[in-house]
């Protein structure tokens, strides 16, 4: 299998890195196209959360840019253009825009990075999950 357009599906956490970077090394080895994509769920403003929003400033524009910038920031470590940094804010889930991305722009793999759950987290509903069995191409997880 020869991949032409390659997604990597991030998080946003230092962690996924690692997803990251056999993400720029699979498209290098295949000189395919690396497509980057962090999905922000749109959440209520009362949930607590790592960073906060200058007051004055709209808020899930402020997260939007804050995603794109660690995008565009891991973008230039291994030279892939900015253009291919996207952010989609949702109010569904993260798995359903990463598979409607991949239908949208014709990407033959997936990357996603994954880690072990145990205890009640195994309870939650795993993003990964849902893409590795409705995606309709390749899923690379890497464990993280």
């Amino acid at each position: 299998m020869h991949y032409k357009h390659i997604l990597y599906a991030t998080n946003g956490t230092p962690e996924s890195d690692a997803a990251g970077e056999r993400a720029a090394a699979l498209a290098d080895l295949f000189g395919a196209r690396l497509s980057l994509l962090r999905v922000l769920e749109h959440l209520p403003f009362d949930v607590p959360v790592d960073q906060v929003p200058p007051e004055d400033t709209e808020q899930v524009a402020w997260f939007r840019e804050k995603a794109l910038e660690s995008l565009y920031e891991f973008a230039s470590r291994f030279d892939i253009p900015e253009s291919a940094a996207n952010v989609v804010v949702t109010n569904t889930s993260p798995e359903k825009e990463i598979i409607r991305f991949v239908g949208e722009n014709t990407v033959d793999l997936v990357i996603v990075g994954a880690h072990e759950r145990h205890g009640l987290s195994l309870f939650r509903g795993a993003t990964t999950d849902t893409v590795v069995h409705n995606a309709p191409c390749d899923v690379l997880v890497v464990h993280l």
